[in-house]
């Protein structure tokens, strides 16, 4: 067993040598012309002491460098590439009102009303929402919770939009009727989750 770990062992680095001494050989290439006059090219050098071929230079092409654009806006919003509209509203394509809550009922508020919106990323430098009560525009912010007061009683509606640092409009969220409501004989308020409607 030890005379066949010592032979195979022996091999491999004879087969080592045999590789490194051929490299130079193996690059020289040799024209062979039989008597028939075909031609034969080789790496093997022929037993008439021909001189092996002059080959043209390899063509190499390199490849190009290509840099990563810088981040499309930087925490300071300077020196960064604007992002475009298109990728804007990609982004920020999910602002919706979260309170109130569609067709919500809202009873005999004892203080103003919570107007809450969300979107999935995080503003930008210069953005802003804007909220419309009632079809007029009631604030810009970045709050995400803007308290409104002096509701009346009866049907309103809420809704926002998103605006970028050039007053774009980037994204804008459903409408959402809410109800203001005070008890009275006839119009009592529901106990339950939410007040009822």
């Amino acid at each position: 067993m030890k005379i066949v770990v010592h032979k195979t062992v022996l091999s491999i680095l004879l087969g080592l040598f045999l590789v490194v001494m051929a490299t130079p050989l193996m690059a020289q290439v040799y024209k062979v012309v039989d008597k028939d006059g075909n031609v034969t090219f080789t790496d093997q050098p022929p037993g008439d002491g021909s001189k092996p071929v002059e080959l043209a230079p390899i063509s190499v092409i390199e490849a190009p460098k290509y840099e990563k654009k810088p981040a499309a806006v930087a925490e300071d919003g300077e020196g960064a590439e604007e992002m475009s509209l298109a990728q804007l509203r990609r982004i920020y394509g999910d602002l919706a009102i979260v309170s109130p809550q569609q067709e919500e009922s809202v009873w005999r508020p004892d203080g103003p009303i919570p107007v809450a919106w969300s979107v999935g990323n995080a503003l930008q430098p210069g953005m802003q929402v804007t909220i419309y009560l009632d079809g007029k525009m009631y604030t810009s912010t970045t709050q995400v919770m803007i308290p409104i007061a002096g509701l009346d009683r009866g049907e309103h509606t809420v809704k926002a939009e998103l605006r970028d640092k050039r007053n774009r409009v980037v994204s804008a969220s459903d409408s959402i009727t809410f109800f203001v409501r005070q008890p009275g004989l006839y119009n009592r308020a529901r106990i339950g989750p939410g007040g009822g409607g």
